[in-house]
């Protein structure tokens, strides 16, 4: 047999250390170049549509190499030019963190391990750092150090998984093995306020709309749960299963919190799985200052929250929290033939594929250790204590003002208001109206480039929203978002207001 010929080494994608030190010390520069330019320079947002950004940063892929400045000056256009930033400190919008400098770095490193944590093996460092970082979250919101969990990459994920842990542990049949068919139909409870993302997993997983059910709030829109022991007890009487009740620790709208420790008492009563949707809020509950108001969320069979919202790490990484590990296991595991393990004669550590529905996984934890180690968590204590006094500073400022109506009372970090012109206050036939007036309103203080709120509909009315989970922000930004709402609101005032309303 003719023995088959060496092949020569192809080496086009292995850049040298050189190599990726001129790129890298292009990249930092633009960079530092947006830092320096983020508070002062750089508008929140440009008014630019998706055909004309399609058109800017849209390129051909070339058969050879881009030359380094060519790549460079296309890395510029694509920061500067075409970009918004949740950095700014006008961000006052959804619910995106700013994006820590030392969670930046660390992303950096973190890519050029290029690890996949979802075996100990293949991650040694970064799957022990993960679950250090797991036990001592768990130990801030009270939960026992025997609590697992792991990154993962949002609140939506973080739903999907503990719900899957409810169906799986209290389905009263093996949904892996036989399916949604073999039993009768579960539910789950969550409040009327809760994120579309619980929703979607309950869909996901198979309950279908027809097992969700959307608990009425109170006055401060928290889950009453009179109506949830209500709801429950009409399902059981039907032959429907009750598996879960999911409280929202921080709803997306107005910041609003469950009653916890009186949710996690019913779930006890009835034997269901408690899980705290803390995505947003969830953040504020490992500060000492705050820690009262999330009184329950330690009896929680699941707590997920995002670091990169409240703890303004760099996207994406959140936290699941699981009492129980072995509840993991049991709706995950999987044993590959590829993989063999021998713990006694290894010694290594468990591989989180078997805990979760992720076999790759980055090393996501990283980022968020880095900005805990670099910052330490004083500054954190602070400065989301911090963002609580900004949102109630704004609120008051919206109460006395005559052309700002405050929507609801300001929750954590959140405040819902709108414009309202002096001589439609009070006014039931100008509701309508108002509401189109706030939302052409928030367009244009998005599209103008100085500050950035969103939405909240508050008793079927449209508020503008502000939401601070961004270090960078200031009350010279509330103060500003106060100037520009009135500025435009009056102008769209005059230009919009039907002759029905003199």
């Amino acid at each position: 047999m003719t023995p088959t010929t060496r092949p020569t080494p192809e080496r086009a994608l292995d850049w040298t250390p050189a190599e990726a030190r001129a790129l890298g010390d292009e990249a930092l520069d633009i960079w530092v170049e947006l830092l320096e330019r983020l508070r002062d320079d750089l508008p929140v947002a440009r008014n630019r549509s998706a055909a004309q950004v399609s058109e800017a940063v849209g390129l051909e892929i070339p058969s050879q190499p881009m030359p380094l400045d060519d790549l460079a000056a296309y890395l510029r256009r694509v920061v500067f030019d075409e970009s918004m930033y949740p950095g700014h400190p006008g961000f006052v919008a959804y619910i995106s963190g700013a994006g820590t400098v030392p969670g930046a770095a660390a992303d950096l490193i973190a890519a050029g391990l290029n690890q996949n944590t979802g075996g100990w093996r293949l991650s040694p460092a970064a799957s022990e750092i993960e679950q250090h970082l797991i036990r001592w979250f768990a130990a801030r919101l009270g939960m026992p150090m025997s609590s697992s969990g792991y990154i993962t990459t949002g609140g939506a994920m973080v739903n999907f998984i503990a719900l899957a842990l409810a169906r799986t542990h209290h389905a009263g049949w093996d949904v892996r093995a036989d399916g949604m068919l073999a039993g009768p139909q579960l539910s789950v409870y969550v409040s009327s306020e809760v994120h579309d993302t619980v929703d979607r997993a309950a869909q996901m997983l198979g309950l279908g709309d027809a097992g969700i059910r959307h608990i009425h709030t109170d006055g401060e829109l928290r889950m009453e749960v009179d109506a949830l022991r209500a709801a429950i007890e009409q399902d059981l009487a039907a032959g429907i299963r009750p598996i879960a009740v999911v409280g929202s620790a921080g709803t997306t709208g107005t910041g609003a919190i469950d009653p916890l420790d009186a949710i996690a008492d019913v779930c006890t009563e009835y034997g269901l799985w408690f899980h705290v949707d803390g995505a947003y809020g969830g953040a504020a509950a490992l500060t000492d200052a705050l820690r009262h108001l999330f009184t329950g969320i330690e009896r929680a069979d699941s707590v997920g929250f995002d670091p990169h919202k409240w703890l303004y790490t760099p996207m994406a990484g959140a936290c699941l929290l699981v009492r129980d590990q072995t509840l993991l296991e049991e709706a995950f595991a999987v044993h590959a033939t590829y993989i063999v393990d021998d713990d006694e004669h290894t010694g290594w550590g468990a591989d989180v594929y078997t805990l979760s529905p992720h076999f790759s996984r980055s090393f996501a934890a990283l980022k968020i250790w880095v900005s805990l180690l670099a910052h330490g968590w004083d500054a954190y204590e602070r400065r989301i204590t911090h963002d609580v006094a900004l949102a109630r500073y704004l609120h008051d400022a919206v109460v006395a003002h005559p052309e700002l109506e405050a929507i609801a009372a300001p929750g954590l970090s959140i405040t819902c208001f709108r414009f309202v012109p002096p001589d439609l206050a009070g006014r039931v036939e100008a509701d309508r109206y108002l509401d189109e007036l706030n939302e052409r309103l928030m367009f244009d203080l998005q599209l103008g480039g100085r500050v950035f709120p969103s939405n909240a509909i508050v008793g079927g009315r449209f508020a503008l929203r502000s939401c601070i989970v961004n270090f960078r922000t200031e009350a010279d930004t509330m103060d500003e978002l106060i100037s520009e709402t009135l500025r435009l609101g009056r102008g769209l005032d005059a230009e919009l207001r039907p002759e029905v309303l003199p």
